[in-house]
């Protein structure tokens, strides 16, 4: 049964069951529209978008912009990431954005990613050595987090005392109510601010050391707060949600064995493979909020200004206008378009990274132990409770 918002009785649809499997609700959203009407957990209404050609249009569109001076009065909600002030790189619109995204997109070009490629594989082997060692482990401890936690944090330049706490507070971010939400944020940001005093003061070859002593033009520069929300973001960006595709992709392939049989056999379809999960199962749920600057229309629903907008970038991935059976894994797929990066101006910088990642963490996992299961009942998995990032909390193996 859908819950119904006490402030406004939309229906709220993200319950515990959609956490756990929001495919379903995908598929009702489809049969329902394309434009629905509904609360968040934090009884914010917004305007749900989830057939693809709106969602692929939305993401260009100027008319839905993200800076808080455009929203409602109906959207109060404070917590990390969507609640967030305008002027950091997430929040803002074009021009802002394009200022503030050049600070990233230099270092995450494919020529870097080719360069990091060599070392990936050795970090790789060596957390497939440990699980070797003790007939298994955890692929979102052990595995999934290690491996972007550890390459988001040398190339930022994350000193080995704050990586541990990583993980736990990206669950606490993304999966908290939002008092909690906001005090790991404070905790996170305090952590940067001594990492960016360090830097500035004893620079090395990273990231943030870059930042610090780059002479930037007049109005290229960063205010000491951006830099702060610049390196939270990269940070957290960097490696959720790799992290979360490693172990939910390991979990869709082991539920797929023909699947999984054909990329033993044919291990260069990896990269198809990775397309295909991420058509599937999406990297986010949503996009970050956007408001509405003007009265809008969408797929013939009225918007008014201020109102939020949110476009379903996985919900988009399974759209039957799009892709026929798009609940099936198919690796023959002709047309595996999906917007699991987003699109237009907000296109996720990190995406090659991402995908060099995941591709080389799923190939050596599967192609090194071919007896891994599951070392629990599959129903006894837990996933995150978040609106904005899907991900397991655990995946226990054998091998």
């Amino acid at each position: 049964m859908v819950d119904k918002c006490p402030v406004h009785g939309h229906d709220m649809l993200l319950n515990a069951e959609y956490y756990r499997n929001p495919y379903a609700v995908y598929e009702q959203l489809h049969e329902e529209g394309t434009v629905h009407r509904i609360c968040m957990a934090d009884q914010v209404p917004v305007w749900l978008v989830t057939r693809f050609s709106d969602v692929h249009a939305g993401l260009r569109d100027q008319r839905l912009a993200r800076a808080k001076e455009y929203a409602g009065p109906d959207f109060t909600t404070k917590r990390f990431p969507e609640g967030g002030p305008t002027g950091a790189l997430p929040t803002s619109d074009p021009p802002e954005h394009t200022r503030l995204k050049q600070w990233v997109t230099h270092a995450f070009s494919p020529r870097k990613v080719r360069k990091y490629e060599p070392w990936v594989h050795e970090l790789v082997d060596a957390q497939l050595d440990t699980f070797a060692r003790r007939g298994g482990g955890d692929l979102v401890d052990d595995y999934g987090a290690v491996i972007p936690i550890t390459v988001i944090s040398e190339i930022l330049g994350i000193p080995h005392k704050y990586r541990v706490k990583l993980k736990t507070w990206a669950d606490l971010m993304f999966g908290s109510d939002e008092e909690t939400n906001l005090e790991t944020l404070k905790e996170l940001q305090s952590a940067m601010t001594e990492i960016l005093k360090a830097k500035k003061e004893d620079p090395s070859d990273d990231l943030i050391s870059e930042w610090m002593h780059t002479d930037w033009e007049e109005g290229k520069a960063l205010t000491p707060w951006q830099m702060v929300s610049m390196a939270t973001f990269t940070l957290l960006a960097g490696f959720d949600t790799t992290m979360s595709m490693i172990s939910r992709g390991a979990l869709a392939l082991m539920e797929e064995p023909e699947v999984l049989a054909k990329l033993r056999a044919n291990p260069d379809l990896y990269p198809q493979a990775l397309e295909e999960l991420l058509r599937l199962f999406g990297s986010v749920h949503h996009g970050f909020r956007r408001f509405a600057v003007e009265d809008v229309e969408i797929a013939g629903t009225k918007i008014a200004k201020g109102d939020t907008v949110l476009l379903h970038l996985a919900a988009a991935g399974r759209d039957p206008n799009r892709h026929d059976e798009p609940n099936a894994f198919d690796l023959d797929r002709p047309d595996q378009a999906h917007l699991a990066f987003g699109g237009g101006p907000h296109y996720c910088s990190g995406a090659e990274l991402g995908r060099m990642e995941t591709v080389i963490a799923l190939e050596k996992l599967f192609a090194r132990f071919p007896n891994i299961a599951l070392a629990v009942p599959r129903e006894e998995l837990r996933f995150r409770h978040s609106p904005l990032v899907p991900a397991l909390l655990s995946l226990p193996v054998t091998v």
